[in-house]
């Protein structure tokens, strides 16, 4: 009987391939695997930075936004409108107004009227929508080749190149039963009552009067986005990039408000900019379905969605969390290219 011979037992890797590699050879293959990695990681935070500043508009349009707004105020004033002050706020004072803008950018302005001159408006029963109608017909005079139109809580006016949406507006104590700020919203302003702010008509019925202090959230908003590096203005840009490649399931006020109270709440610590919108855009479907406030009176930005459009804006955003979820993988392998790809069917063909 021959001398029977057997085979050396190998681990599994051996089993499979056959061949073991030398230790030497596997911590080779490994760093390697590790700095394509670490170059995948480098090279889509660059791309996201570059998404994030791409998205915004530029320095003349800007300019040009500025001086279409102070057309339209003047214009109002030659109709008989008395106002105090006006302001420009909303994406373009946060500096969220995404490009290349078109007739459906809107630039917001508000126009704080004399609550002594305008007292039926700041009085009556019916003064909210009163005044926008009082204000769309002052507006249709001015611009009559252009589509004037009641908007909710503003009156817009739709340009080629971006729209215009006026809020009347009186100082907060000057109007009748204003709806009162919460309890919560009152213990929030440590050196300023919230009825110092402005009362606009209600967005969603417009027979109330409702509070609204842009200067006062414009101040907490850049409070959270230094405390962020900036990246909450990153975020919110971003985020209304992806709104608007996809439908628009959710207003703009509403995302930027979505973006913020992920920093105020969820957002990590030293996360970069690139784990920030990633973030993000896994919890937007939740943050859809909870309700969204605004901080300063606390009002409800979603009460206007219902369930079957939060259902919807929610599906969206899930769609993307889970590619995103698939372009982190390809990321961590090093298959940058594959990344950038998967990462442009959330962000669109900007995103590079």
């Amino acid at each position: 009987m021959g001398k029977r011979t057997t085979t050396p037992k190998t681990g599994r890797g051996a089993a499979a391939t056959g061949v073991r590699k030398p230790p030497r050879e596997q911590e080779t293959l490994d760093q390697d695997t590790s700095d394509s990695a670490q170059e995948a990681e480098r090279e889509i935070e660059e791309s996201h930075e570059e998404y994030a500043e791409d998205a915004e508009i530029t320095d003349r349009q800007a300019k040009d936004m500025q001086e279409r707004r102070e057309n339209v105020v003047d214009n109002l004033k030659e109709e008989g409108l008395e106002i105090e002050e006006d302001h420009i706020y909303g994406s373009v004072m946060q500096g969220t107004m995404t490009g290349p803008m078109d007739e459906d950018s809107d630039v917001d302005v508000l126009v704080v009227l004399d609550a002594e001159e305008h007292e039926q408006w700041a009085k009556d029963e019916n003064g909210p929508r009163n005044a926008l109608n009082a204000v769309k017909r002052k507006l249709e005079k001015k611009y009559p080749n252009q589509e004037v139109y009641v908007d909710r809580n503003v009156v817009a006016v739709k340009f080629s190149d971006f729209t215009v949406e006026v809020a009347p507006a009186f100082r907060y104590s000057d109007v009748r039963d204003p709806d009162p700020p919460s309890k919560s919203a009152m213990f929030g302003f440590t050196q300023e009552d919230p009825r110092d702010g402005y009362a606009i008509p209600d967005t969603y019925g417009g027979q109330s009067w409702v509070g609204t202090n842009p200067r006062k959230f414009q101040s907490m908003y850049d409070a959270v986005n230094q405390n962020n590096e900036g990246n909450l203005q990153k975020v919110a840009v971003s985020a209304k990039k992806w709104n608007e490649e996809n439908g628009k399931p959710v207003n703009s006020y509403h995302m930027v408000m979505m973006a913020y109270k992920y920093f105020q709440n969820d957002a990590p610590a030293n996360a970069s900019t690139h784990e920030h919108m990633s973030n993000f855009m896994k919890k937007l479907p939740q943050y859809v379905h909870e309700k969204t406030k605004e901080p300063v009176y606390e009002e409800r930005i979603d009460r206007g969605m219902s369930r079957k459009e939060k259902r919807e804006a929610a599906q969206k955003a899930w769609k993307a969390s889970k590619k995103i979820e698939e372009a982190e993988h390809l990321k961590e392998e090093g298959k940058t290219q594959e990344a950038k790809e998967k990462y442009r069917e959330v962000y669109g063909d900007g995103f590079r």
